[in-house]
């Protein structure tokens, strides 16, 4: 399976960020591309008010007709990064990653479950996502042409249960869209993936976001595929838009779990 993790740098003009991720996902296409993995935010990033947008614009009828015309029409699997969606509280929204069928559905969607509400003292200082956002409550599993895929958000990957319950699910892949700042991704992005992967021998899959943006924050891109053996099967080493593309072996996955079968030896 060839798949791509895609690389932006988001502003707060969400209709440009669209069209921007939707020449990426036809260049995508062009490299015979069967799943795409967006980065978080990769619609609207830096954004005061994202209630009304979730209203207004990404609404599960408006993510069909565009996100999921784009699956539709390049005949690949997309996973869209995350995006502002409404929920019962009326101030918060979901940041939310929807996942879409080649045939242009939503088969699932993910709430993002841990909420960045820390100080790492980079230029824009202090972030607080669960003035923002609500807090999804559930992991969430979904195939991909029968391959099951554990999906998760950017700060999630510092939570290694999350990635856990998704070995036991026998997750064979599992997806990282992101916004993982400069400061701290130059110190743990690779190593966390890289970690990720090996413990749960799955591919690891993380789109991010790169450069400086609208509300002052800068983001570390980097944007890779990583094997079970937690080797870099391709990366974004320039910084801005881009993508990493590689194909996915599940024969030699399959061989890496025989010959180390690390669900059968768990004692805890």
């Amino acid at each position: 399976m060839k798949v791509a993790a895609v690389q932006m740098t988001s502003t707060s003009d969400h209709l440009t960020n669209m069209k921007v991720a939707e020449k990426l996902i036809v260049d995508a296409s062009s490299k015979h591309v069967r799943l795409v993995v967006l980065p978080e935010m990769f619609a609207c990033i830096g954004v005061a008010d994202q209630t009304e947008l979730a209203q207004q614009f990404f609404t599960k009828e408006n993510l069909i007709a565009t996100i999921g015309s784009w699956a539709k029409s390049n005949n690949m699997y997309i996973i869209a990064g995350s995006v502002p969606f409404s929920s019962s509280d009326a101030n918060r929204v979901y940041a939310a990653c929807f996942v879409f069928s080649p045939n242009g559905d939503i088969l699932t969607q993910y709430n993002k479950m841990h909420l960045f509400d820390v100080s790492v003292g980079d230029e824009k200082g202090v972030y607080r996502e669960s003035a923002t956002f609500v807090a999804g409550d559930a992991p969430v599993v979904v195939d991909i042409d029968s391959k099951p895929l554990g999906l998760s958000i950017c700060y999630d990957l510092r939570f290694p249960e999350l990635y856990q319950n998704y070995q036991k699910s026998n997750c064979l892949i599992m997806t990282v869209p992101s916004a993982f700042t400069y400061q701290t991704g130059q110190k743990h992005w690779e190593t966390l993936l890289r970690a990720r992967a090996i413990e749960t021998q799955s591919f690891i899959i993380a789109a991010n976001q790169s450069g400086t943006h609208d509300d002052g924050r800068k983001t570390w891109g980097h944007s890779m595929i990583v094997s079970p053996s937690g080797d870099i099967l391709s990366e974004v080493k320039t910084e801005g838009a881009g993508m990493a593309v590689a194909d996915l072996n599940f024969e030699e996955q399959a061989l890496l779990k025989s010959a180390m079968p690390l669900n059968n030896h768990k004692r805890l």
